[in-house]
């Protein structure tokens, strides 16, 4: 009788935490980094019920080390999920922005599982300038 209980109280627990509402399921882990050479970059993972979105953005100070039309290329887990060419923006700073899951941009179907403290690494040309760490937002 006990074990019947038991078993059924923990199929009552999954049953609950399966159906929970959509904003319950909801996640948002950011990172975010800084380099010499007035370099910075973060990156984005959000959940919304079915929904994920994933964006990364890389900046530089203008007349540094990077220039636009380079290829930027952010991996997740060391997977590359995207590319843009850097540009340069109004104010002259040199940027990047990968956005995935809006935009007409899908998520790519070999996207890494992501969950806190996974590693997103931006290059350009091929070569690591930053990384970080995802974490929760507070």
């Amino acid at each position: 009788m006990l074990k019947t209980l038991v078993a059924a109280g923990s199929l009552a627990v999954l049953s609950a935490a399966l159906t929970l509402p959509a904003h319950a399921r909801d996640q948002r882990l950011e990172c975010d980094a800084e380099g010499s050479g007035d370099i910075s970059m973060d990156a984005r993972y959000e959940t919304r019920g079915t929904r994920e979105r994933f964006s990364a953005e890389f900046e530089a100070a203008p007349r540094g080390a990077f220039k636009a039309g380079q290829r930027m290329s952010v991996l997740v887990k060391q997977v590359e999920v995207g590319s843009v060419d850097l540009t340069k923006a109004r104010d002259g700073d040199i940027v990047g922005d990968l956005n995935l899951g809006r935009d007409g941009n899908p998520i790519p179907k070999d996207f890494p599982k992501v969950r806190k403290d996974t590693k997103v690494v931006v290059q350009v040309d091929g070569k690591t300038v930053l990384g970080c760490r995802l974490k929760f937002d507070d």
